[in-house]
């Protein structure tokens, strides 16, 4: 039932950030990664092939790689800078509350 998070960390190199909101079947996420760091990035999904990196398709986007698909979600991983991922996902929990008679 979570519906958003807004949350950092300051690290040695900077702060950390990542805001998500869900919205019906979507995620949007928010992460900015300071200079000279690395992150790994897990994004909620259930259609990896569809998640979004601003304009562009993640697996495209210029410092994002996919390391790989979990069941429920992709995992990037993201250089410094500012990332606005976007992905379709529906919970279990949600599937079958729609499923129900």
């Amino acid at each position: 039932d979570l519906q958003w998070v807004d949350a950092s960390h300051t690290s040695m190199y900077g702060k950390i950030r990542c805001h998500w909101r869900r919205e019906q079947d979507r995620i949007s996420m928010r992460v900015n990664v300071p200079p000279n760091t690395e992150a790994t990035v897990y994004v909620p999904t259930n259609a990896p092939e569809n998640v979004r990196e601003g304009q562009s398709s993640a697996s495209e986007a210029d410092g994002v790689r996919l390391l790989r698909v979990e069941p429920d979600g992709a995992v990037f991983s993201i250089g410094s800078g500012e990332y606005t991922f976007l992905s379709s996902w529906t919970s279990t929990v949600s599937q079958k509350r729609t499923n129900q008679p």
